[in-house]
């Protein structure tokens, strides 16, 4: 529909006509302009979250991460690699060289992706229990919803939920998958920016019982970097230095629940070298990723109220 067959600009029609007509074709008709064949940033992350996803669901249904030689791990990289080549590429059809070269590359990138993420799983006792999960009126949680004479929906879909049972309790987490950089920042969130991995954090906690069966604790979201890690150090370093920064890269960012059992659970060891916790000197967790669960009801509440702010806005012309 972005094409020479409609051609409305604002010079043509005044500011408040063409906004009604841009949101018209973007949530009536559900319109997106025409793209080039080629690989960009967006297609990416399809691609990353495809392998991600079906893969870890594949290495659960083999007993999990600990059963799963990196060998075994691999192929199914392959195999979705090549599924997906077929399915969502039409087997390359009409794909140019340099498409066909970037894809390719990105594809061996997928391998040592995987390999990171069942470093860290075999690490752990929280484990994945949903994929793409749907927050929405039709869908797998009802959307987040905040009443009280007035109301705000919020749709959206999480990468993966992680759980661990402790005391009766499920203990959840959120990852959320990042082909770029992406850094969390508390400030943000109050300051009403980059709410999407605590809103639906806060939406399982309180509609998490049905799905699951059992009361929900948030213990937290994770930013995973979906790419590979690419280093550039001096040639004489060592294969320690070189580990060591290669797993500073693959650091996680987020908010973590600060209890030591749950912190233990997520990545076992007195040193974790993925999830973003220090421990200070008597072993208490500390720094900016650490949050008690008073201050996760505090950030509940406070995101309750932006919402509510911003639809008063968006229903008031701004």
């Amino acid at each position: 529909l972005y094409s020479k067959n409609i051609n409305i600009t604002a010079s043509r029609v005044d500011k408040y006509a063409s906004c009604k007509f841009a949101y018209f074709l973007r949530y009536g008709l559900r319109a997106k302009p025409r793209t080039k064949a080629e690989f960009e940033a967006p297609q990416a992350g399809t691609f990353i979250h495809y392998i991600l996803e079906n893969v870890t669901r594949d290495i659960l249904a083999l007993g999990g991460f600990g059963a799963v030689e990196d060998s075994e791990a691999e192929s199914l990289v392959k195999k979705y690699t090549e599924e997906y080549i077929e399915n969502a590429l039409d087997g390359f059809k009409d794909k140019s060289d340099r498409f066909i070269y970037l894809f390719r590359r990105l594809a061996g990138d997928a391998v040592s992706i995987v390999r990171a993420m069942a470093e860290e799983l075999k690490k752990s006792d929280f484990v994945p229990l949903d994929f793409e999960l749907d927050f929405s009126r039709a869908g797998d949680l009802p959307p987040a919803v905040e009443n009280g004479g007035e109301s705000v929906t919020v749709n959206g879909k999480v990468d993966r939920v992680d759980g661990w049972i402790n005391g009766g309790k499920l203990y959840v987490r959120v990852v959320d998958y990042k082909t770029g950089l992406k850094e969390f920042s508390l400030s943000d969130v109050l300051s009403g920016l980059g709410l999407q991995m605590l809103i639906y954090l806060f939406v399982l906690e309180k509609e998490g019982r049905a799905r699951y069966g059992k009361e929900v604790v948030p213990a937290g979201v994770l930013y995973m970097p979906a790419r590979d890690v690419v280093l550039s150090m001096d040639r004489s370093s060592s294969d320690g230095e070189i580990e060591k920064e290669r797993l500073k890269r693959l650091k996680r960012k987020g908010l973590i629940l600060g209890d030591r059992e749950v912190i233990e659970a997520m990545e076992h060891g007195a040193s974790p070298q993925y999830i973003p916790v220090k421990f200070s000197r008597d072993g208490v967790p500390a720094g900016d990723s650490i949050a008690s669960i008073e201050a996760f009801g505090a950030l509940s509440r406070h995101i309750d109220k932006i919402l509510l702010d911003m639809g008063r806005g968006l229903r008031g012309g701004n």
